[in-house]
C-alpha cells in the first residue's frame, strides 16, 4: 500500500464504510425478524432459560476473543513494517474483531425466531450500541498500531 495522503484517506474511509455495514447486518437482521414474528412478547424474569445461558455465554466468548484475537494480530506486526502493512494487518484485525463482536447478535436473532422473547432483541441493540463505540478513528489506530513520530504524522494528516 503506498503511503500517499490520499491513500490514506481512502483506507480510512474504506475502513469506516466496512464498520459501518457490519454494524447495519444485526440491527437489519433484527428487524427483518421483528417484522416476520407472529406474537413477540417482553419476557424479563422467567428468560433465564437454556437459550439465555447459550446466548449470554455466546456474548461473553465473543466479547473476550475479539479483544484477544485483535491485540495478538496487532502486537504481531513487525516494527519494521511499513506503515502500510501496519495499517493492513489493522484492517484484519479489526475485521476479525467485528465478526467476533457480531456472532453472538445474530445468535440472539436466532433465539429470537424460536421465543418469540424481545430480550433477544434488545441484546441485539446493545452489541449494535457497543460496535458503535469501537468506531475506528485515527487517534484508535495510532494507539492500536503504537504508531509514532513520521507514521502518526501521515495519518494524523490524512482527511
Amino acid at each position: 500500500m503506498n503511503e500517499s495522503k490520499i491513500e490514506l484517506s481512502g483506507f480510512l474511509k474504506r475502513i469506516n464504510l466496512i464498520h459501518k455495514a457490519i454494524m447495519s447486518s444485526p440491527l437489519i437482521i433484527g428487524i427483518v425478524v421483528y417484522q416476520v414474528s407472529d406474537n413477540p412478547y417482553l419476557l424479563v424474569f422467567e428468560a433465564w432459560d437454556l437459550l439465555m445461558v447459550f446466548v449470554i455465554s455466546a456474548l461473553i466468548l465473543g466479547f473476550y476473543l475479539s479483544d484477544l484475537l485483535f491485540k495478538k494480530y496487532v502486537l504481531a506486526t513487525s516494527p519494521n513494517a511499513s506503515l502500510g502493512q501496519k495499517l493492513e494487518k489493522f484492517q484484519a484485525a479489526f475485521l476479525l474483531k467485528m465478526v467476533f463482536l457480531e456472532m453472538p447478535a445474530l445468535i440472539s436473532a436466532g433465539v429470537f425466531v424460536l421465543t418469540q422473547n424481545l430480550l433477544y432483541l434488545i441484546i441485539i441493540v446493545g452489541v449494535v450500541v457497543y460496535l458503535g463505540f469501537l468506531s475506528p478513528t485515527k487517534e484508535k489506530i495510532i494507539l492500536a498500531l503504537d504508531l509514532r513520530g513520521a507514521e502518526k504524522d501521515k495519518i494524523n494528516q490524512a482527511h
